[in-house]
């Protein structure tokens, strides 16, 4: 036929009488489901979209994007304005704004994704891979400034420290490598965090980055000097750290995140508020959970609220702390809460 689309309109002896081209930009577009109605058509693809199509004009008008598969991991918000990057296994990592509601750009990176970070700065992205490969990424053009591969295994959590000049990047081999970015766009490993017992879950840098903490999958609680890599075991000197950042499931801050009926494997996520005075949870059960902070007493009061379907796999305040977002696991779904 001449006139070519993925949605055709048909009349009543089923004769085609016209056909829709879905302005995407994707090579193919497998549609899903279709409404009509009122002179415009709803179409549903299997890239997570849902296009308004006016039958008059065939202008197209994207409603809704998504990630199309497997969880949402990775979760960054900007260190200054109201959007934020999501890193999925779908291959692609996705820019959003939360005042105008919608997707600004995202990037196909032919590998799933398991985590993404903002510099401090907010003009580099790095991204972590599954197949243990991360990638730095230049905002203002999407460039790649550089990109690595020294492990094996997934990348679990990835972190600029405070000054920009180091990279953590933990995995699922028990390690944490350390890179000086200073050195350029080689990425030559510097210096790596050694008798890790487990897989790496999250890492934060102090406000000096002169230590990291790191989360374990033997639910661990590790400090580290950066970049020597060698383990800080006095417990005196590892209470006069300030963080720059808390996302950690562990430690005697936040012990009050676990409930009586929580197994140690319930919690997935934290994050304390840039202002220290809250932290949020996401777990199993798709309930994001708001704590004071430090979280030091058994079984802490807390503030509960439900949306998700299924596991959160993370979560994040906004600068400022206008905001909250959670990132869903098998539901493939973000949320925004305004906090009040």
């Amino acid at each position: 036929s001449k006139e070519g689309g993925a949605v055709k309109l048909w009349d009543q002896e089923l004769k085609r009488c016209r056909a829709f081209r879905l302005e995407t930009g994707q090579a193919m577009d497998t549609v899903r489901s279709v409404c009509r109605c009122k002179g415009k058509i709803l179409v549903g693809t299997r890239n997570a979209e849902i296009i308004e199509v006016g039958e008059k004009n065939a202008a197209c008008n994207i409603l809704i994007n998504n990630h199309m598969d497997g969880p949402i991991w990775g979760l960054s918000t900007h260190p200054i304005k109201d959007i934020f990057l999501s890193a999925a296994e779908d291959g692609t990592v996705r820019l959003w704004d939360i005042t105008e509601k919608k997707m600004l750009n995202k990037v196909n990176l032919g590998h799933p994704a398991r985590t993404v970070a903002y510099s401090p700065e907010g003009d580099m992205v790095a991204i972590g891979m599954k197949n243990g490969e991360f990638i730095i990424l230049v905002v203002t053009s999407l460039t790649i400034w550089g990109k690595k591969r020294d492990r094996r295994s997934a990348i679990q959590d990835i972190k600029f420290s405070p000054s920009s000049q180091y990279l953590a990047v933990g995995t699922c081999e028990n390690a944490i490598d350390v890179y000086d970015l200073t050195l350029g766009p080689a990425l030559n490993r510097i210096s790596y965090c050694k008798d890790i017992a487990s897989f790496v879950i999250q890492i934060d840098f102090s406000a000096d980055s002169n230590y990291i903490q790191v989360s374990t999958g033997s639910y661990k609680r590790l400090v580290y000097e950066v970049p020597l890599g060698k383990q800080v075991t006095e417990q005196s000197q590892i209470d006069r750290i300030t963080w720059a950042t808390w996302t950690s499931i562990l430690g005697d801050e936040v012990i009050g995140i676990w409930s009586r009926n929580l197994d140690k494997a319930d919690v997935n996520c934290t994050c304390v508020s840039h202002s220290g005075l809250n932290i949020v949870t996401g777990d199993d059960f798709g309930m994001v959970k708001l704590f004071d902070f430090p979280c030091r007493e058994k079984f802490a009061k807390h503030k509960k609220y439900l949306g998700h379907s299924a596991q959160i796999t993370n979560i994040k305040f906004t600068s400022g702390d206008r905001y909250v977002v959670s990132a869903g696991g098998q539901d493939c779904s973000l949320f925004v809460w305004k906090c009040l």
